[in-house]
């Protein structure tokens, strides 16, 4: 076939055109020419399903933790979709938030104690102290995080009454104004008396009110503390019950 100055003019043309028209279509759908992918479709959008680096398009690093070195996280969120995690992360991007896919980190707990794992987890660490995540964990800012150790086979969170000063934690009476700093001391004390088979009910309100001063009281009495009015929780109180439950824990 003969081409003449005319015609290799036409076909560079209808050339550039398609050249063209391809880089629109990848700009304005957001896919890339020669893709495959629906742009109807939210899932298969870059923003959607993000990179190697940040598949589900947090816009921070997965960075999994394979070794099973000790340290400890603070697990500010978990779960399987980009909207499980995308509060967690955000309100956590001061502190160096970061992600993990669980099944490809240390076999430990990086979500609800006796539930299947999450497929992910948003944390902050590692920490090579249990007393810096447990700080931030008593927080006003974390009250609903949990602080975990990188050891194979952890079945419960660090318990933090465990790990901090008692000297530091809030004395607790029936009928007080409970803030939201205090009731994450009250609930923690709550769970720590299921933990050791003094709260049957299971009872976790974040108020310290007359069942759970009853709960205490008992306690109080075989150990010989002696406070006014009975059942409330003060140093003693509170390093007595650290003393009788820590030993039980092993995470």
């Amino acid at each position: 076939m003969r081409w003449d100055a005319r015609g290799t003019a036409a076909l560079l043309v209808s050339a550039l055109v398609g050249v063209t028209a391809g880089v629109i279509v990848g700009v304005t759908t957001g896919t890339p020419a020669g893709s495959t992918a629906d742009p109807q479709d939210p899932t298969s959008s870059p923003s959607a399903t993000g990179s190697v680096d940040d598949p589900l398009g947090l816009d921070v690093p997965l960075k999994n933790l394979e070794e099973c070195t000790g340290d400890t996280i603070l697990v500010v969120g978990w779960g399987a979709t980009r909207g499980a995690l995308s509060n967690a992360v955000s309100a956590n991007l001061d502190g160096g938030v970061k992600y993990l896919e669980t099944a490809k980190s240390c076999n430990t707990l990086y979500g609800a104690e006796r539930q299947d794992p999450p497929a992910y987890a948003a944390y902050l660490g590692p920490f090579d102290s249990l007393a810096e995540p447990c700080s931030l964990r008593m927080s006003v800012d974390h009250k609903s995080d949990v602080v975990t150790s990188l050891k194979p086979g952890v079945k419960i969170h660090v318990q933090c009454l465990c790990v901090l000063d008692p000297a530091t934690f809030p004395t607790l009476a029936v009928g007080m104004e409970s803030d939201t700093r205090s009731g994450i001391y009250i609930r923690s004390l709550q769970r720590l008396l299921v933990d050791i088979d003094q709260n049957p009910t299971h009872h976790i309100t974040g108020e310290y009110d007359a069942q759970t001063r009853d709960l205490v009281t008992p306690l109080q009495d075989l150990n010989a503390i002696d406070v006014k009015p009975p059942g409330i929780v003060e140093k003693l109180t509170w390093q007595m019950l650290r003393d009788r439950a820590c030993v039980a824990y092993d995470f």
